[in-house]
């Protein structure tokens, strides 16, 4: 799995070649030298750091919202530029006063601490690390990074309770408990791996149910090591020339809320969006998807959204890329209104790509809206060099941009698009607004994002709008929602999905889902390209094993958003008895559930908690809830426990209290472990007693 060479050290080098999974702990990287500060002054409304090589740099505390610090550290502490990563905060400085034990530091809902010792910061249960020969060196508080070609960006470190679980750091196919894991947040191509620490969506948020959270501010690959090299130290690095951190106190609820409100809060969905999405890789014409739809008349069985990947003219899956130029022999003039009048709304397929010699290449050229290489000629993508990118941080592309969607909307009756990819971006390149790939590679996504967000709102005149994005750091979960990629279509792929989902949800995602059914088999590598090459929709097979499929399906019912995705046929009609009829009773199921549903999507863009709630959220300070990491609430009263494995036997934990079935099985009664046995028709999923689903 190739990727860019990712060393703080490559900001300032040529790219190589480097697996992001050989990027070291910060602590244990060998080609860093930590210079931690020594001592603490008082300077006017800021502070001065003294650091071990003598070194002097200065410090801004301001408390933007309630319960939060922000600490900025570096040589240069005016107004900071307009983050696109951050909502527009207040920003209000810290009252400071010295004191014999170092600096104290007070604002609304806090009350901190910089230590004259070289301690470093206490602020609530956020806690120093203490000096620990153990890691070859003092250690406490903020250091400078160096290497041997000079500053090479900053670290914090804070001490880890010996308890204490940490969660964030965006999708993780490893699971939501962060704890012992080095996790290195930068967005990756992940080429459909399952239970490998890669991901396609990265957040440097982190936060612990201790109490306290981190966010390290900055667009660029951060490091967090969070108990790997030392069981009880948590180390948070970036390549920045500035430390720029927020720092949270509070429940993990709390928490997930001042950090919206740093970052903005989810996007609202219309309601059309919480219905049943079907799709393929990809349905290849409209009289193909004619077919489907009645498909799913006859079969009963709801379907609300149609998404095409393989709407542009050319092989879609060989060049992975979009020109934006719709294919009139395969998809006529008016194909879209006609499914609007069956009552189902269409949704298409784009990435950030144009192929090298390409007509849409050379006229983006030609305006100037591609990101540039240093040489000046276009960038190209790492994985896949026939690939130019498009330069979003520039006004007139970003016009460029919107026009092609309202375009798309006037024209063909759009109601959404998957603004697919967006990971791979070259570190060296340059961009319009002067700033480089590295610094740039995760707000890339977000500035993506965002151009076809705010473009689809205008055109269809609503701020509800629905998308289905892949990559993304912090702040893209204003423009949902978000899926976690390419999970193969194993037992394995299910389970790493939910991880993904679970972690995603604790990173400040509202709106989550998967590719129900997931997305790849081995021998689909057979002939999908060949379909493609062919425009032959009847190669394309209902691939996936049949219990796998149904479970699948019925946890899907029961995500924030379901959409059937793959390489194969995802259709659940098209499966074999009695997995097939069982997989559309669930999407039955999902259409009673709609209500519920709805109400609960309102509450999460109104106040930003999750759809999906790991147990850690939904019941704070219940430590066997916590431990149960692979099941969640859907809302405040639905108990969700997906079948991960074949058989139909699940041991969950049940929270305090009775709750009913949802369908098929007995009620449980909680605090405590239950093992439940479930035929095919049958599924985990209890709502809380006296509660109106």
């Amino acid at each position: 799995m190739p990727e860019d060479a990712l060393s703080p050290a490559a900001a300032r080098s040529p790219v190589r070649t480097f697996g992001p999974l050989g990027w070291p702990s910060p602590l244990l990287d060998e080609t860093l030298e930590i210079d931690p500060y020594t001592s603490v002054a008082l300077d006017g409304d800021r502070i001065v750091l003294e650091l071990a090589s003598g070194e002097q740099v200065q410090a801004r505390l301001t408390v933007p919202v309630p319960g939060v610090l922000r600490v900025r550290v570096g040589d240069r502490l005016d107004d900071p530029a307009p983050s696109v990563l951050l909502a527009d905060l207040p920003d209000e400085p810290a009252s400071l006063s010295g004191s014999w034990d170092g600096v104290r530091i007070s604002g609304p809902g806090v009350e901190a601490i910089w230590e004259r010792d070289g301690q470093g910061l206490t602020l609530g249960a956020f806690r120093r690390a203490p000096k620990l020969a153990l890691i070859g060196g003092p250690l406490g508080g903020v250091g400078r990074l160096r290497t041997a070609d000079g500053p090479a960006g900053w670290l914090e470190t804070a001490w880890l309770t010996p308890d204490a679980a940490v969660y964030g750091g965006g999708e993780s196919y490893q699971g939501p408990d962060l704890r012992g894991r080095v996790r290195r947040a930068i967005n990756c191509e992940t080429h459909g791996a399952s239970g490998l620490d890669v991901s396609y969506l990265t957040v440097p948020f982190y936060w612990s149910d201790a109490g306290w959270g981190v966010f390290v501010h900055s667009s660029a690959p951060t490091r967090a090591d969070l108990g790997a090299a030392h069981s009880e130290v948590a180390a948070f690095s970036c390549t920045d020339d500035e430390l720029d951190l927020f720092i949270l106190t509070g429940s993990p609820p709390e928490i997930l809320a001042r950090y919206h409100a740093l970052t903005g809060l989810p996007g609202a969905l219309p309601e059309w969006a919480y219905g049943v999405w079907t799709s393929r890789c990809s349905y290849l014409s409209a009289a193909e998807i004619e077919t489907v739809v009645d498909g799913y008349e006859r079969a009963g069985c709801p379907v609300d959204v149609v998404h095409v990947d393989a709407w542009v003219s050319g092989n879609v899956i060989a060049d992975l890329a979009c020109n934006w130029t719709i294919d009139r022999d395969r998809f006529p003039d008016g194909w879209a209104r006609r499914l609007a009048e069956r009552g189902i709304r269409t949704s298409l397929w784009h990435n950030p790509y144009v192929v090298e010699g390409s007509d849409r290449a050379t006229e983006l050229e030609e305006s100037g809206h591609l990101v540039r290489s240093p040489d000046g000629s276009p960038a190209r993508t790492p994985d896949k060099p026939d690939r130019f990118l498009i330069d979003l941080t520039d006004d007139d592309a970003i016009a460029w941009w919107r026009r092609q969607v309202a375009r798309l909307v006037a024209e063909e009756g759009v109601a959404s698009f998957k603004p697919d990819f967006a990971e791979e971006i070259p570190l060296d390149a340059v961009f319009a607004d002067g700033r480089t790939g590295w610094q740039l590679r995760n707000e890339y996504a977000v500035r993506y994002q965002e151009a076809t967000h705010s473009a689809l709102r205008e055109a269809l005149g609503t701020d509800e709008v629905a998308l289905f994005c892949r990559s993304g750091t912090a702040g893209a979960h204003r423009y949902p929602c978000h899926w976690v990629g390419d999970t193969p279509s194993t037992w394995t792929g299910l389970v790493t999905a939910l991880r993904a989902c679970l972690s995603l949800s604790l990173s400040g995602f509202a709106f989550v889902a998967h590719d129900v059914g997931g997305f790849w088999t081995p021998g689909s590598f057979e002939w999908v390209p060949t379909a493609f090459a062919e425009m032959d929709h009847t190669l394309f097979e209902a691939d996936v094993e049949g219990e796998l499929f149904l479970r699948w399906t019925q946890w899907g019912a029961l995500s924030p958003l379901m959409r059937f995705h793959g390489t194969g046929r995802r259709e659940p009609w098209a499966y074999p008895a009695p997995f097939g009829e069982l997989a559309v009773e669930a999407c039955r199921v999902r259409a009673r559930l709609r209500p519920y549903l709805e109400r609960v999507g309102a509450e999460a863009s109104r106040v930003g908690t999750p759809m999906m709630r790991p147990m850690v959220l939904a019941c704070p300070g219940d430590r066997s809830a916590r431990d149960a990491q692979l099941q969640y609430l859907l809302g405040p009263d639905l108990l969700v426990a997906p079948l991960l494995e074949p058989g139909g036997e699940r041991t969950l934990y049940v929270p305090e209290g009775r709750w009913e079935p949802l369908w098929g099985l007995d009620p449980v009664t909680g605090p405590g472990w239950v093992t439940v046995g479930c035929g095919l028709a049958a599924f985990p999923a209890w709502v809380r007693e006296g509660a109106e689903l």
